[in-house]
């Protein structure tokens, strides 16, 4: 399960603002790799035992408007989706993702399970109880209702997240990613899931100052090269084959 703030209550909310860097990895190198993280930083104490399970529901507009942009390398785009960890209904967050070449900014809105089930149905109603506490059930609410938004791909994966405490610096390896284009509830036990990244890893690097020397100096070592992989673009294979 994803670390949890300690404010984290129904309803409320958390702003971050990161730089991100992603990587992929071969199989042939990423355990290698994982050595080297395990080696220099500490595992999320909710990995201390094996990777956990991330959840992903995406939503995107009538027109598709975020695949689009994502697509054509807007270096101003968003993404809105609804995650769950380890199946863990007591944790579902709203996000709405916002990046600006590798600068992010992330807006989270903790919902109950029924109203996460809701939004998996395409209600957005279901936001309107957090208007007078949240920020940002206002503003997915206004996304999502103005641009007809509705959820179009379930993505999963098993996750091992390290962290480093100067410049809130975040390292994860994302492993056996996996989507759904067909099933789109977020807690069903029974998605029959297509791998879309069977010989890699994802590897992704957040900080909200600068990268740290060391770790620069262990990546570069694996000649990894840097990319602007999406999970979210990767896992609709039958929408982009229909449609492009």
């Amino acid at each position: 399960m994803q670390e949890r703030n300690p404010d984290w209550t129904m309803g409320g909310e958390l702003y971050s603002r990161r730089k991100e860097i992603k990587y992929i990895v071969p199989l042939a190198k990423a355990l290698a790799v994982r050595e080297q993280l395990d080696r220099l930083l500490q595992r999320d104490e909710h990995c201390a035992d094996g990777p956990y399970l991330v959840r992903s529901l995406y939503f995107d507009s009538v027109n598709q408007i975020d695949f689009a942009e994502k697509l054509a390398g807007v270096s101003e785009r968003k993404k809105v989706r609804l995650r769950i960890y380890g199946g863990d209904a007591s944790l579902c967050k709203l996000e709405i993702k916002q990046k600006t070449d590798d600068r992010q900014q992330k807006l989270s809105l903790i919902v109950s399970a029924s109203d996460a089930a809701e939004l998996s149905r395409g209600n957005v109603k279901a936001l309107r109880k957090y208007f007078e506490n949240s920020r940002t059930s206002l503003a997915a609410y206004g996304i999502m209702a103005q641009g007809l938004y509705r959820p179009v791909v379930q993505i999963a994966y098993d996750r091992l997240a390290y962290k480093y405490p100067m410049y809130d610096t975040r390292v994860t390896l994302d492993m056996n990613v996996r989507s759904s284009e067909s099933n789109m509830d977020i807690f069903s036990q029974d998605v029959q899931y297509t791998p879309i990244l069977r010989e890699n890893v994802v590897l992704e690097v957040k900080y909200s100052g600068k990268p740290m020397g060391f770790l620069s100096a262990l990546l570069s070592q694996f000649h990894l090269t840097q990319g602007a992989y999406s999970k979210y673009c990767a896992g609709r294979p039958v929408y982009y084959d229909f449609d492009y």
